[in-house]
């Protein structure tokens, strides 16, 4: 049976429950996918892909590029658009949101009647180079596909929320073959109705990937992990348990998706209902643990604005992000899932980082144009928003006598938004003002406008004093636009850097490419440039760090003499 064929029946079969007559009140999308492996090797070529629309819309979208990754929007063949009254044709038209990100568009000729279907075939490069930003592109590799939404589903132009099924015809497969997405393990239903937005921001993986399932939590990862992914993801499951207590509500099914990159090992990208990330061969299960904990709280502590894409959502990154490292660190400790060591571990790379940042000035209303620039100000909104987050616990602790604490705030602002009211801004700074006053809402505003945030020696408990360090700045060298640009040619570079003592020049061109947000927080990270110079290429390797600072950190004491 063709690919054409078997999705007509698969798509014929939803239909079933969906009479014509109640077609108007329906609010659905059904995603059929069939990916196909032709040689039998585990690499997947091809993806067809067949959508049906209930409530359609005049507009269909796709990112071409999404946080600077280019999307397959561009290797769409095949398309086609149809109702009932038969073919509907479709004009295109590209805009740019910003410097990172640009969407395709697809105009429908004439309103829809009745559901829409939306047909097309994906080629996957198989030899796509590694990218150090986020894994939203669809890869494939020997253990099979995968990929976010955001890079390969031609969604609706709306904001409506629709019941969604994903259904999967892996008949072009290897026997034994699994898929899986944010929805769960093989053919899965939303256990609500997601907007558009949402849509995007799932993930989808097919082929031979390791498999761990318990109730109400799943993992899927391609690649062979440096130590038994059964007992990792098993940790995992147990701190989701805990978050879902914690936070007094837990998605009905969690999923959790990893795949390698030796280029960009340990990076992480919240999703709906799941998360993603990355790793090498030589990650441990320690390295990673801390990754977990971080981005499975963004089921739910998102950011104050559901997107993946949107410069906004840079703009509001100091709550999600911040909120996430702050509790990433703390809520593990609390279930007894680290230790003291682990804790104060994860605590002083953040306070290390930010308090060695040359731009730890910079404005938050800057962060949106410097974050896929400049790595010192794309980490800010993680490191000062953490460290923030933990000087209005402290505050609010203090101001209640311990009967309240950041942790109200954050279930108060949760379940409004779960019963459908906006969380934004104004809902903080009103739960903020409720607790702390003028003087809390003052302290935000400093914040937000670029002043240090230091909390008190006492801020993480009886157990634990802070203390000062000698710490050097992390500093390339050189001006890191280089980094961002198309022919990556060095300039700026700082006549007394270390990258100039180690040999490098203005004009030499970058030809690799390294993750940076993690080396400012490791002080003896070591940074490997490949460059070309006059047609020869050559290694230049060099500790990327500057002036010497005193920085805060923290330690452990004697609990029983506080």
């Amino acid at each position: 049976m063709t690919f054409l064929s078997r999705t007509a029946a698969l798509l014929a079969a939803l239909a079933i429950a969906a009479p014509a007559a109640a077609e108007e009140t329906q609010k659905t999308l059904d995603i059929v996918l069939a990916p196909h492996d032709r040689d039998g090797d585990g690499t997947i070529e091809t993806l067809d892909i067949a959508m049906t629309v209930t409530a359609a819309p005049a507009t269909y979208r796709l990112p071409l590029v999404a946080n600077n990754v280019e999307t397959s929007a561009r290797d769409i063949a095949g398309l086609s658009f149809a109702d009932r009254r038969g073919p509907l044709t479709a004009k295109t038209r590209d805009e740019r949101a910003d410097g990172s990100n640009a969407v395709r568009y697809w105009d429908m000729a004439r309103p829809a009647d009745g559901a829409v279907t939306v047909r097309y075939t994906l080629e996957i490069d198989p030899d796509r180079p590694f990218l150090a930003l986020p894994q939203y592109e669809l890869r494939t590799g020997p253990q099979g596909v995968s990929g976010a939404g955001t890079a390969f589903l031609l969604l609706p132009d709306d904001d409506l929320a629709r019941e969604v099924a994903i259904e999967w015809d892996l008949a072009a497969l290897p026997e034994g073959a699994v898929a899986v997405s944010s929805l769960g393990v093989g053919d899965a239903r939303s256990d609500r109705p997601l907007r558009p937005v949402e849509i995007a921001s799932t993930y989808y993986m097919a082929g031979r990937p390791g498999l761990y399932r318990s109730p109400g939590f799943f993992a899927a990862w391609q690649g062979t992990l440096s130590f038994p992914g059964q007992d990792l993801m098993a940790w995992a499951a147990r701190l989701h348990d805990f978050y879902g207590r914690f936070f007094r509500h837990k998605p009905e099914n969690f999923g959790v998706f990893a795949r390698t990159n030796a280029l960009n090992p340990g990076s992480g990208i919240g999703l709906t209902d799941s998360f993603a990330f990355t790793f090498d061969a030589n990650v441990s299960a320690d390295d990673l643990k801390g990754l977990l904990a971080h981005e499975m709280l963004h089921a739910w502590v998102r950011s104050l604005g559901d997107s993946m894409d949107a410069a906004n959502g840079l703009a509001s990154s100091w709550f999600g992000e911040g909120l996430a490292v702050h509790y990433q660190r703390l809520l593990p400790w609390r279930a007894g899932l680290i230790d003291d060591e682990a804790f104060l571990a994860d605590l002083n790379e953040t306070a290390g980082r930010y308090y060695t940042n040359a731009l730890i000035g910079t404005p938050n209303d800057r962060i949106p144009e410097g974050f896929w620039r400049d790595t010192r100000i794309r980490v800010l909104p993680y490191d000062r928003g953490s460290l923030y987050f933990a000087t209005v616990d402290e505050q609010i602790r203090a101001a209640s006598d311990g009967e309240r604490s950041l942790d109200d705030i954050v279930r108060t602002m949760l379940a409004e938004r779960r019963a459908g009211r906006p969380m934004d801004r104004a809902l903080w700074e009103r739960l903020l003002f409720a607790e702390l006053g003028e003087q809390g809402l003052a302290d935000f505003e400093a914040m937000l406008a670029g002043a240090t945030v230091l909390p008190s020696p006492a801020a993480f408990g009886p157990c634990f004093t802070r203390v000062t360090k000698p710490m050097r700045r992390f500093d390339l060298g050189f001006d890191p636009a280089v980094l961002v640009a198309p022919e990556r040619i060095v300039s700026g570079l700082k006549p007394d850097s270390q990258a100039a003592k180690a040999g490098l020049r203005n004009g030499d061109r970058i030809v690799n490419r390294f993750p940076q947000d993690a080396m400012q927080g490791d002080q003896e990270a070591r940074l490997r440039l490949v460059v070309e110079r006059n047609g020869r290429q050559f290694e230049i390797e060099y500790l990327p760090r500057g002036e010497t600072v005193q920085a805060y950190q923290w330690k452990a004491v004697d609990c029983a003499s506080r």
